[in-house]
């Protein structure tokens, strides 16, 4: 559906990017996402998902209010986020959770977000077919370090990471998938394709 005049105004700040413009715009208003967590890092994501115009949300039924969201914006209360989501982004830090919603997202061939916090490390990993789940699940087993007084940025840094690959998703429809790293200690980040994995059971085991 064409953007109202009122639509425009309210996105105008997004609207005048080339990677968004007006059908970008749309796509967000017709998209639905599902977030899974209801920490910190995962009511930032929604917050901000909300406010760039998502036009649906499915979140659990126990999160925290939301504040600010675009009006377009519907919200939707389940205990299981994802079953008709778009994308799904899990930012629940359980990995039983984030392996039963991601082989859910590859069985219907759609886009998953999975979010995870080691210590003071931020990492988003957007799974577009190769490699699923099953395949990085396991990639932060050890224990993660204490991260002291860097524990609330990092949870936002993370909602924050995760919302934004979410939009990079809606709006460019990429073809394969990345991960993304923010060292907050060191002040680097880096973007990376999936490393090629084999042998996997779910997804036939080649990146």
């Amino acid at each position: 559906m064409p953007l109202g005049d009122a639509q425009v105004e309210r996105y105008s700040r997004q609207i005048i990017l080339p990677e968004v413009g007006g059908r970008g715009q749309e796509r967000l208003l017709a998209a639905r996402v599902a977030v899974a967590g209801a920490g910190a890092a995962a009511v930032t994501a929604a917050t901000l998902l909300g406010r760039a115009g998502v036009g649906a949300l499915d979140l659990p039924a126990h999160m925290a209010a939301l504040p600010e969201l675009s009006p377009e914006c519907r919200l939707a209360r389940t205990r299981a986020p994802g079953a008709d989501a778009d994308v799904t982004v899990d930012l629940a830090g359980d990995e039983t959770v984030s392996v039963a919603l991601g082989q859910r997202a590859q069985a219907t061939g759609r886009l998953f977000v999975l979010g995870t916090l080691h210590g003071t490390r931020v990492a988003v990993a957007t799974l577009v077919g190769r490699p699923c789940i099953a395949c990085v699940a396991h990639r932060n087993a050890a224990a993660a370090p204490d991260p002291g007084p860097l524990a609330a940025p990092a949870a936002l840094a993370l909602g924050a990471l995760a919302a934004s690959e979410v939009l990079r998703t809606l709006l460019l429809l990429p073809a394969r998938g990345r991960i993304t790293t923010l060292e907050l200690v060191l002040g680097t980040c880096s973007a990376v394709e999936p490393a090629a994995t084999g042998g996997c059971a779910v997804c036939g085991g080649s990146a």
